[in-house]
């Protein structure tokens, strides 16, 4: 009936066959009203409606739904633990129910105790498909919702009996295996009395690696490292003897019978059901357990026995062996008997076979067999087989027969006569053959390799064998001695690994275009190389104990060399360049610090681990990664690196703006300045604290004048501001300087987001020049050591001293000594105008720049004044036009006047009504190299892309506000404000050059 459910409006049809003569079916069967009209040439087809699609209400029966107990693997409904009659219900109808009242235990009418597996829908009217399976752990495992089956439901819920702690059938089940032997004593057979002999040990040995000692597995033929153990163990057999005896042999049988009952399991595979959105849903298997019995008969090894007769008869016991190599404490080591029995001998005489032979009994024979898994069917006999297993049970209980002669016993078992002795007897039965002795009877463990032996490949080894003839013989000779033959060579190489790494400072790498193929170090800040002990040596599967784990046993130590001066990480050792420095072998991180002084470029760091039994000349024993070759006894590493330079701590130091020189200064006029300064922020060169207030950051604006009553001003255009800076590194060559490149901008006296504009000015001959065209041809020039620019006396007298020694020059200035060139370039060089570029592009030679490197503390083997040279300050001024038009990023003012009647200083293109923001991007130039920057101040690819630049590092804020609560959005670079609608020539003296 499918979906159909009581009260739905159903339509009824006819199935309609044509019959034509003969009975015969001329066409059908028609399920439809059309095919049924098109399947005879009716008279009256319309009066077939009648009997196709007749629309009718379905009145549902009621049918029933039982819920049923079921025991896992036991899932017929009929055979259930237990029956419940839960009602009768239409189709259609919402059936809700809790299955054991949401309990996951029960108890049949036998108190046993069952825990629910799953639970699944099964229709009563064949064919009966379980349907919606809900397995442990699911929500709806009991609470089922549903409608009934044609026919009717079962709610089937599959239990499992829970384990009593007694072996009950829930607590799964265990299989067992038993049997037994019988022999027979087959008849004896007589043989001639030869003489027999075994006066040939077949004496072995083996020299290894000692794993117990060592906790770890080598193989010492293919390698073993110093300070690891060897064992050595020698094998020949117990004792040796030759006899003359008359024989008599024959041999026991043994027959064996076993029954061995498996527990077995399997699954069975459950069809897909259809899920809540109609799709194919998998079901978990069926687990099944049961058991399988199987009976085995098979034979033992026959038993033999052996009796004689003496004639002649020499015993020999082992007394000791010697083994020599290399490796060895000493290069030898003795092995005496341990555990070892000596052959013993007595005599008598006796005869008749059913007296000599007893053969052993082999006892039960018991069996635990494992659980065999059949997968998606129930296991039979052929998929297990253990006759073998049985079998070895069965020969490990089942000894030599005891024989008994006329009477001999042989290592304290009779052999005749009255006494019954394990297989054979010295007479008048043949003596056994000897058996290899154990691997520990001559056996010496824990020799240790000494950490002073040298790598060596296949050492010879040697060793000798020790026998002595036992008082109890017949005519017997002297003590014997044999060659132990064998023995391995043993190959000694002692690994050592290097896979170092260095710290790669890309936080703080201002490179225009960095290296990214090297790590880069920077001046005056730590780096670190990490030099592990562990990594991959020689490929463990050929060479076990190796492979990639930790070495650190066998350094002696580890050591790196950098081709430049450094200090250790706390400053408080220095250590020259190409020196090479211990690192502890358990330190994995070594932290180092880079002075100043050492020249930028390009490096190589070499690293070396040493093992501990390299030879005190390093020359030649270096092996990249690791000494996989044993003649090395050091594997060495090298990692490029680049040493770069910083620039940094720009500051303003000066405004020439009256308004603003009580800031600077201590009363009007006065050269002497008041300490004050205007950072980027309030961090240093690596983000520490500066100390300074927030007043004194830039860009200085409405509100960075601390001065009461100046709480509003920004500066007057025509006026400039003194700046200096940092570098560190090759910045002191004749061709090395720095580029400021300045942008402008303009924004509202009310804040926000300054936009890019346009600046021009007037000249005598020109109404309009733009900064940055070709008209643009003013240039400025910049004092170094101007009365208001304050350079201290010590950084000038530094510079020149400097300049004098390196920088070839006297000649030009008539061969001064040193005092008259000091005094030329205090009083005349440094106070000459450098030109330095104009409005749009700033070029600051090395005549604006002084030295500040360190002079004291430093290292002999440093040059003092190379280290003082290597931090540069540099100087510079910049000022706007004293009467600037701005104007929207490329207006073109020509068109404007054309089109507006003229242009004057009023035209509304202009921009008053609030600052021009001057931005800087800086950048370094060595070696006059302006197509390739060296170092940004702002721009550096690698800083960025830790999401700091330098100018973010010192602490620059991206948002600030003026003395009115204003907001401004800043640029990385802005550094000043000017009022667009004040000039210099407002003032009633103005010192600026336009």
């Amino acid at each position: 009936m499918g979906e159909v459910k009581d009260g739905d409006e159903v339509f009824l049809s006819s199935v309609m066959i044509s019959i034509g003569e003969n009975d015969n079916k001329r066409s059908g069967p028609w399920y439809t009203l059309q095919g049924i009209k098109k399947a005879e040439g009716w008279a009256h087809e319309d009066d077939l409606d009648d009997y196709f699609d007749v629309r009718a209400i379905y009145h549902s029966a009621k049918y029933p739904v039982k819920h049923v107990y079921v025991k896992e693997g036991k899932q017929n409904p009929k055979n259930s633990l237990k029956e419940e009659d839960v009602d009768d219900f239409k189709l259609g109808q919402d059936i809700r129910f809790l299955i054991n009242g949401g309990n996951d235990t029960f108890k049949d009418k036998n108190n046993k105790e069952y825990t629910i597996v799953k639970s699944y829908l099964l229709p009563m009217r064949p064919p009966s498909t379980p349907k919606f399976e809900q397995l442990l752990g699911s929500k709806s495992l009991f609470e089922r919702n549903f409608t009934v089956d044609l026919g009717g439901t079962y709610i089937v819920s599959v239990w499992k009996e829970k384990c009593d702690g007694k072996g009950g059938e829930g607590c799964g089940s265990q299989g067992e295996g038993s049997g037994d032997c019988t022999y027979s004593i087959g008849p004896p057979r007589q043989v001639a009395a030869p003489k027999t002999e075994y006066m040939d040990p077949g004496a072995t040995g083996v020299i290894q690696a000692d794993n117990s000692a060592n906790d770890r597995h080598f193989d010492a033929v293919r390698a073993i490292p110093t300070s690891e153990n060897l064992y050595a163990n020698a094998w020949g057999m117990n004792y040796l003897f030759q006899h003359t005896f008359g024989n008599m042999q024959g041999e026991v049988r043994y027959v064996c019978k076993v029954n061995v009952t498996y527990p077995t399991k399997w699954e069975e595979k459950q069809p897909d059901i259809t899920g809540p959105d109609g799709q194919p849903e998998p079901q978990d298997p069926i687990e099944h357990t049961g058991t399988l019995k199987k009976t085995y008969n098979f034979e033992l090894t026959p038993r033999q026995y052996a009796y004689w007769q003496i004639n002649q008869l020499e015993v020999y016991e082992i007394d000791q062996a010697e083994m020599r190599n290399y490796a060895l404490p000493g290069g030898k080591v003795t092995l005496y008997p341990d555990g070892y029995d000596p052959p013993a001998v007595d005599l008598n005489d006796s005869t008749d076979v059913e007296d000599h032979v007893y053969p052993k009994e082999t006892g039960t024979i018991s069996f635990t067999p494992e659980e065999i898994d059949g997968g998606e069917r129930e296991p039979t006999a052929a998929d297990v087989d253990d006759t073998e297993a049985l079998k070895a049970i069965a020969e490990s209980q089942t000894g030599d027969a005891d024989v008994q002669n006329d009477y001999l016993s042989f290592n304290g078992k009779t052999i005749m006569d009255d006494a019954q002795v394990s297989k054979s007897g010295p007479t008048p039965s043949q003596i056994p053959a000897p058996e290899r002795i154990g691997d520990r009877v001559l056996y010496e463990g824990r020799q240790f390799i000494s950490s002073i032996l040298l790598n060596k490949a296949n050492t010879i080894s040697t060793g000798t064998i020790y026998y002595s003839l036992l008082p109890e013989n017949v005519n017997g000779s002297s003590d014997k001695e044999y060659p132990i033959n064998g023995i391995n060579t043993v190959t000694v190489h002692t690994p050592v690994v290097n896979y170092s790494s260095v710290t790669d400072d890309q936080a703080h790498n201002q490179k225009t275009i960095p290296n990214e193929q090297r790590a880069a170090f920077i001046l005056e800040r730590p780096f670190t190389v990490t030099i592990p002990t562990s990594g991959q040596h020689l490929n463990e599967w050929a060479y076990p104990g190796y492979g990639n784990r930790d070495y650190a046993k066998y350094y002696r130590t580890k050591q790196v060399l950098f081709p430049f001066d450094v200090y250790n990480e706390n400053r408080t050792q220095f250590i020259p360049k190409s020196t090479w420095i211990d690192i502890p072998v358990d330190q994995l991180d070594t932290t180092f610090y880079l002075p100043v002084w050492v020249d930028e470029g390009d490096y190589q760091v070499y690293f070396r681990n040493i093992a501990e039994n390299a030879p005190y000349d390093y020359t030649n024993q270096g092996e990249p990664n690791a000494n996989l070759n044993l003649i090395h006894h050091i594997a060495t590493d090298e990692k490029p690196v680049e040493v770069i330079g910083r620039l940094y701590d720009f500051e303003i130091t000066d405004i020439a703006d009256y308004n603003w020189e009580s800031v600077f200064r201590t009363r009007p006029g006065s050269p002497e300045l008041r300490g004050i300064s205007y950072w980027i922020g309030q961090k240093k060169i690596d983000g520490d604290p500066r100390g300074n207030k927030d007043t004194f950051t830039l860009s200085i604006r409405p509100g960075s004048n601390p001065l009461t009553g100046y709480k509003n001003i920004a500066i007057k255009t025509g006026y400039h501001f003194k700046f200096d800076f940092k570098t560190k590194g090759n910045m002191f060559g004749k061709l090395d300087g720095i580029r400021i490149t300045p942008k402008f901008y303009f924004v509202g006296k009310k804040g926000g987001t300054p936009q890019e504009v346009d600046l021009y000015y007037k000249t005598n001959n020109r109404q309009f020049v733009k900064i940055g065209s070709n008209d643009d041809q003013v240039k400025r020039y910049v004092i170094l050591n101007d009365r208001l620019r304050n350079v201290p006396t010590e950084e000038l007298k530094d510079t020149a001293s400097y300049k004098y020694d390196k920088y070839n020059i006297l000649s030009q200035l008539g061969n001064p000594t040193k005092p008259q060139y000091e005094k030329l370039y205090f009083d005349k060089l440094t106070k000459q105008k450098t030109p330095v570029g104009g409005y749009s592009l700033l070029l600051f030679p090395e005549q604006l720049r002084t030295f500040i490197g360190p002079k004291t503390e430093i290292p002999p083997s440093v040059d003092v004044q190379r280290a003082n040279v290597a931090i540069q300050k540099w100087y510079g001024e910049y000022s706007l036009p004293a009467n600037p038009y701005v104007v929207t990023l490329s207006t073109n003012i020509a068109e404007y006047g054309r089109t507006h009647g003229g242009l004057d200083d009023k035209s509304p293109i202009f921009l008053r009504d609030g600052y021009i923001v001057v931005n800087f991007n800086i950048e370094s130039i060595q070696e006059g190299k302006l197509n390739d920057p060296h170092l940004q101040y702002i721009k550096a690819p690698m800083m960025n892309k830790w999401k700091e630049n330098q100018w973010q590092m010192e602490g620059f804020q991206s948002t600030v506000r003026d003395s009115f609560g204003n907001q401004f959005e800043l640029k990385q670079g802005d550094v000043v404000f000017y009022h667009a609608d004040k000039s210099s020539r407002d003032d009633f003296s103005s010192q600026v050059p336009h």
